[in-house]
């Protein structure tokens, strides 16, 4: 075998993992065979160093050379029809669709056999999941999307700090008393500049959760998304009714199912009026929250329908928006087809938000942990 035939079934293994021998067996083929006359030694080496023999029943035929390739692995399917893929047999992936026994054959039109028929690959239950709205799911599939939304952050946004540290890369001030230190080992003699660059750290999340009338089929979603923010990264969060409530002890349950109850037993309100321009005024005012939001990454889940004046909330945007670091506004409305931010609060509010984004269902969640994780 060549060198690139080895290299191309090391990186295969590494993108695979644990495999079953018989799909051992196929992946290492498709790698390494690039000729139908070595088919007969790679079988030797294979059952030689593994020390087995599968039952493969798929043996090239000498008529092969005049057929298509879909004509070859249809004939494959028609000598093992009842194989499952652990004998070895061809993976039923790599064959040649036929949706229909009804839509006749190949190229010269004749119909294939009913058991020839092979099923046609289709999205699983969870991908169908993620582009459905949050309100039209179940508890089971919200707990499904939410463990997936709980994986799915990784990193953190960072802000740059006052400390600063060493490093021997290029760049930066010169630390003169690190590198002189170091020079003692070389008799005096600076052959290594020390040179300083400034530490990151943590940037701080606050989160505001709506959790009125308008947004009970969201706000449960977005609780399995805001609990590792508060678990892992110590982001704050507070729900949104006709009062403000700080619901972060709750929030840091590592149960999701205890957590979610644990909210909705501290939200007295919940599932009632929307006042969103009182409460993110008590938040910016008050003597503790108020120091939170100060160069944060504030991110309101909100549909916009407020009770208060949209006057007044306009000008608690505008104090937000000075305040905070970035101002990330998820609407779950805003995935509607011709959605437009023209309507009481969300309109006095948007012009204040850096990022305006639709939080319908969990593919549109890519975005808002994007948004929230940007440096």
């Amino acid at each position: 075998m060549a060198f690139p035939a080895i290299e191309r079934s090391t990186v295969a293994l590494g993108a695979v993992g644990a495999l079953t021998l018989a799909d051992l067996y196929w992946l290492l083929r498709v790698s390494m065979v690039r000729d139908r006359g070595q088919l007969a030694t790679f079988d030797a080496v294979f059952d030689a160093v593994f020390d087995s023999v599968l039952s493969r029943g798929s043996e090239w035929r000498g008529d092969q050379h005049t057929a298509s390739p879909d004509e070859i692995l249809l004939g494959l399917r028609r000598a093992m029809p009842n194989a499952p893929s652990t004998t070895g047999g061809v993976p039923w992936t790599t064959l040649p669709s036929v949706s229909d026994s009804d839509n006749g054959g190949g190229e010269d039109g004749d119909e294939l056999d009913d058991d020839a028929a092979i099923p046609e690959l289709r999205p699983s239950a969870v991908a169908d999941e993620l582009d459905r709205p949050f309100d039209s799911l179940d508890d089971d599939e919200l707990e499904r999307i939410g463990r997936l939304l709980e994986g799915a952050l990784h990193e953190w946004p960072t802000r740059r700090s006052r400390r600063r540290r060493l490093t021997r890369a290029h760049g930066g001030p010169i630390a003169m008393r690190r590198s002189l230190r170091d020079s003692l080992d070389t008799g005096g003699e600076v052959l290594t500049l020390v040179h300083t660059r400034p530490r990151r750290r943590p940037r701080s999340v606050v989160v505001v959760l709506d959790v009125s009338g308008s947004m009970e089929s969201y706000a449960r979603a977005y609780l399995h998304l805001i609990r590792p923010l508060a678990v892992e990264h110590r982001a704050e969060v507070f729900a949104v009714a006709t009062e403000l409530s700080r619901i972060t002890p709750a929030a840091r349950l590592r149960s999701p199912t205890d957590a979610i109850e644990s909210v909705t037993a501290a939200v007295g309100d919940r599932f009632s009026g929307t006042r969103l321009a009182s409460s993110l005024h008590q938040l910016l005012h008050h003597r503790t929250w108020s120091t939170m939001v100060r160069g944060a990454v504030v991110v309101v889940f909100s549909d916009g329908w407020d009770a208060d004046d949209p006057a007044r909330l306009e000008r608690v945007m505008q104090r937000l928006g000075r305040l905070a670091h970035r101002v990330v506004w998820v609407n779950p409305r805003a995935g509607a087809e011709g959605f437009e931010p023209s309507t009481g609060g969300m309109a006095a509010a948007f012009p204040h938000c850096d990022c305006f984004l639709a939080g319908h269902n969990a593919r549109s969640m890519r975005a808002v942990i994007e948004a929230i994780t940007a440096t």
